[in-house]
């Protein structure tokens, strides 16, 4: 169906990624790639029950690691995150990597997604907000990247053996 701007002006564009069409007057798309992506199924949780089941898997998931921070004990906290961050920097556990870096686990609508949140409730923050505020701390980057291993690591502050100055014991 030609819509009133390709009557007028003669220019065909691309149901899939908007392009100009040229080529044959009845040509609908600029290529074939087009043609075949236009009528794929969209990959979301509505439209495909794998991806919805692949987006509760990765929530609960998300959620059981929040619980599993608050478990510990506080001064234990960032030891634990500092072991979340380097297993998703290994590469071995790519669902890590998604759910620390996620939007939507770091940006929780605060009513509507009560159910993100350890133990339901708002005033705990979500496994990825609690590595957010980590990274932004000690490694002063995006947690996105430093989970990707696209920023280097930061520095701990501790001299090395070979640099620290001997010190001498005073004799008794």
């Amino acid at each position: 169906m030609m819509d009133v701007l390709e009557i007028s002006t003669g220019v065909r564009r691309c149901p899939n990624c908007d392009a100009v069409v040229t080529g044959r007057h009845n040509k609908l798309f600029c290529s074939m790639n087009c043609r075949k992506r236009y009528s794929e199924p969209k990959q979301n949780a509505a439209n495909s029950p794998r991806k919805r089941r692949a987006n509760m898997e990765l929530f609960a998931r998300a959620r059981r690691l929040g619980e599993e921070l608050y478990k510990v004990r506080p001064q234990d906290r960032l030891g634990f995150i500092q072991e979340l961050i380097e297993e998703a920097r290994n590469g071995d556990d790519s669902q890590l990597r998604d759910i620390l870096s996620n939007y939507k686990l770091q940006h929780p609508h605060p009513f509507n997604d009560t159910h993100m949140f350890p133990k339901g409730s708002r005033s705990y923050c979500t496994i990825a907000q609690a590595t957010r505020n980590y990274c932004k701390k000690f490694w002063k980057a995006d947690v996105a990247d430093v989970v990707y291993g696209r920023v280097p690591e930061p520095d701990t502050g501790e001299c090395p053996k070979s640099v620290r100055p001997l010190i001498k014991r005073k004799a008794a």
